[in-house]
């Protein structure tokens, strides 16, 4: 089993391709990054016979107060002062706010004929109604599917009294639906151009028997699996996450199906490599950063 870890923050890592195959010739699966800011790669695949384009976008936080909704700002106030104002490029000396670098990485997707948009959390900085809304017209007008999974922020009005779970199951029911399109928010499988993906809400840093049998029964098909959750997975076990301990086992124990995991939360790029197995984390969204990756056959 080869592991491989890179962080990458600005220009401080001088990399232009990083490459991990599988020890296994018989089920190659490679991973290409492809520049020093970890923008762009290849996942290839050997006897896939499609192929697919796909942007990952994460960590965007946007953020509308809602004016029917004056009571819950005083959980919100924090965010919002800390995502109005904005912000620097993560390459560029430039500033912008949230809603324009989230048109500009959606027109970038149209531009670039991605087929599929993944969107690894806090999408929005806290659950109003019209930022869920603001998102969803956006992602509607691009005409491209997309596959959501929630953040830590995406159902979090800062301290609203309730536990974690039941604030996420109260936050998904009254504003979050819409991203999901019908999918199970905690777990869900959707296969697109011969490629299983599957979503596991990961945001309370806790994962639940469900979720660990949803993903064990998904290894019995024959698809190629990507996992995709809002926060990275401690695939070298150090440190351990206590609560999510189950699901990482199955995940090493099948990281010839597991061929990639898309992850957001620590606004950062990396990528952590383990069999066929790459774990990619992109940089924010509210910084201009984004990830693309090109799936294709590996013949």
């Amino acid at each position: 089993m080869k592991k491989y870890f890179l962080n990458i923050l600005g220009f401080t890592v001088l990399l232009f391709a990083v490459c991990c195959t599988s020890q296994n010739e018989d089920k190659k699966v490679s991973h290409f990054v492809n520049d020093q800011r970890g923008l762009t790669g290849i996942i290839t695949i050997p006897d896939y016979n499609d192929s697919l384009k796909i942007m990952q976008i994460t960590d965007a936080h946007i953020s509308i107060a809602d004016a029917n909704e004056p009571d819950l700002m005083k959980y919100g106030e924090r965010m919002q002062k800390a995502y109005t104002a904005p912000r620097k490029h993560y390459l560029q000396d430039v500033y912008k706010t949230t809603f324009e670098y989230l048109d500009d990485l959606l027109l970038k997707a149209k531009n670039e004929d991605v087929d599929l948009l993944l969107l690894t959390g806090d999408i929005v900085n806290f659950p109003s109604a019209v930022s869920v809304k603001y998102v969803f017209d956006r992602l509607e007008e691009t005409n491209i599917p997309w596959l959501y999974i929630s953040g830590n922020h995406d159902w979090n009005y800062e301290g609203m009294p309730g536990n974690r779970d039941s604030l996420r199951t109260a936050w998904i029911d009254k504003s979050l639906a819409p991203l999901y399109r019908g999918h199970n928010p905690l777990y869900y499988s959707e296969i697109i151009n011969g490629i299983n993906f599957v979503g596991i809400d990961n945001s309370t840093n806790k994962i639940n028997e469900e979720q660990v049998q949803f993903l064990e029964d998904q290894l019995s098909g024959d698809e190629p699996i990507i996992l995709i959750s809002h926060i990275p997975y401690s695939l070298s076990k150090n440190p351990v996450q206590p609560g999510t301990i189950a699901l990482v086992d199955l995940i090493l124990s099948n990281s010839d199906k597991i061929i990639a995991i898309f992850t957001g939360h620590t606004h950062r790029t990396s990528f952590y490599f383990t069999g066929n197995l790459c774990q990619y984390t992109s940089l924010a969204a509210f910084q201009g950063g984004f990830f693309i990756v090109n799936v294709r056959s590996s013949e």
